[in-house]
């Protein structure tokens, strides 16, 4: 039996790994594209393709990554993680054309966005807590935030104390003098783990998912990946585009941004709010609350609101936004169980980046055909409204492998 000070010690692992991979790479690269926009002078949308080539390449080996997670060491696959962020960030101090950057983003980067994300923070946590695994993940997942808190001004600082390549080469030797310490705390032996989060001596008596054809066969990882796809979309499409629909009614610049900064700070009590819900509440309905709030916060911003009505939306928005990781990793663990946790996560990360590609840009065109964001804004509330209605059909199976209750920390 695991102990709690074992299992919260992966819960500080997982807050730390997210707060490197999410927060140098996701949060930070509007401060990276800078520098690079300065000295290079590309277009707007070549300087965008490095996140876009990132998030592409890590979504498209995602499947191949779940399936080696519940075969593989995560201490391993989480240190090759760290060492190619930074080398992604050495060689970045080297580029000498712009289109080196979308390279390196794709080649390098997208494996430390994939292996310290939530696909493995949260197949981690799930196989060491049951009855507070919300909870822990909730915990684990205020670590984006911290991230995103942390290296945007560390990398502005160092930009402006050295030059860009000089910083980025700092950084570089920063990710690796703190991430690989913490990726050492994990428990060593993989299988040690797996084989804990069952027990051996009972018989697994509900649905086996040992391979691709079983989890894309299962009714339940479609409706769970067009709701989760769903949620994500929307978070991500309003997000990116709160600041100019702000501007569009007369907001001043830094009013407009102080928007987003509100996303962001709800987002931390959102995922330990949901994240403790998790452990309570049927799933689903936790899933269906988020949903709410956003679509309620969606709303708010209809109709040239006045700014108090968009700060309104925007603390309602980041407030579900933050709890989508935690529910979303406890509705797996619980639909699918332990044993294949990486493979259903795996598989489900290409549908949902599917979601989150498509939304952002679908958002942007329909407020060029209409010349506002309602459309986009009341067209988002719309699949929000009836994914609720869907979620009923998640069914939970009471056939688990009975041993999973082993999986809570003593």
């Amino acid at each position: 039996m695991k102990s709690n000070a074992s299992a919260w010690c992966q819960v500080f692992v997982a807050f730390w790994i997210q707060a490197i991979g999410i927060g140098s790479l996701v949060y930070a690269y509007g401060v990276v594209a800078v520098p690079l926009a300065e000295a290079f002078q590309p277009s707007r949308m070549l300087l965008m393709l490095g996140m876009a080539a990132m998030t592409l390449c890590a979504g498209l080996y995602s499947p191949w990554l779940g399936a080696r997670i519940d075969h593989s060491s995560l201490r391993r696959l989480m240190a090759i993680g760290v060492v190619a962020i930074a080398a992604g960030y050495l060689l970045l101090s080297w580029v000498g054309e712009m289109w080196q950057v979308p390279v390196i983003y794709a080649l390098l980067m997208s494996f430390g966005y994939a292996t310290l994300g939530p696909l493995f923070a949260s197949t981690l946590l799930s196989r060491w807590f049951s009855q507070r695994r919300g909870l822990a993940l909730g915990i684990a997942g205020m670590g984006t935030s911290f991230g995103g808190f942390c290296f945007p001004p560390l990398i502005q600082l160092m930009v402006e104390t050295y030059e860009w390549r000089t910083a980025f080469r700092l950084l570089a030797l920063i990710i690796v003098a703190v991430g690989l310490p913490v990726v050492l705390l994990l428990t060593s032996d993989h299988h040690a783990r797996k084989r804990a989060a069952v027990d051996p001596d009972r018989p697994v008596i509900g649905p086996v998912f040992d391979s691709t054809q079983a989890v894309l066969g299962n009714r339940n990882f479609w409706l769970i990946a067009l709701s989760v796809g769903v949620l994500f979309a929307v978070f991500t499409a309003t997000a990116s585009n709160l600041v100019p629909f702000a501007v569009d009614h007369g907001i001043e610049k830094d009013r407009a941004a102080l928007l987003i900064a509100l996303v962001a700070v709800l987002a931390v009590p959102g995922t330990l709010i949901f994240g403790a819900l998790a452990d309570h509440l049927d799933l689903r309905a936790a899933l269906a609350m988020l949903m709410s709030l956003i679509a309620v916060g969606l709303l708010c911003l209809l109709n040239d609101p006045p700014y108090a009505m968009m700060v309104v939306g925007s603390l309602l928005v980041g407030l579900g936004g933050g709890g989508m990781i935690p529910v979303w990793g406890a509705l797996l663990a619980k639909v699918f169980g332990l044993l294949d946790y990486g493979r259903v996560m795996g598989l489900m990360n290409p549908v949902l980046m599917l979601f989150t590609l498509v939304a952002p840009p679908l958002a942007g065109y329909l407020h060029d055909l209409t010349g506002s964001y309602d459309a986009a804004f009341l067209g988002f509330a719309v699949p929000l409204v009836a994914v609720i209605l869907l979620l009923p059909l998640i069914r939970f199976s009471a056939a688990k492998a009975i041993g999973e209750a082993s999986a809570q920390p003593s």
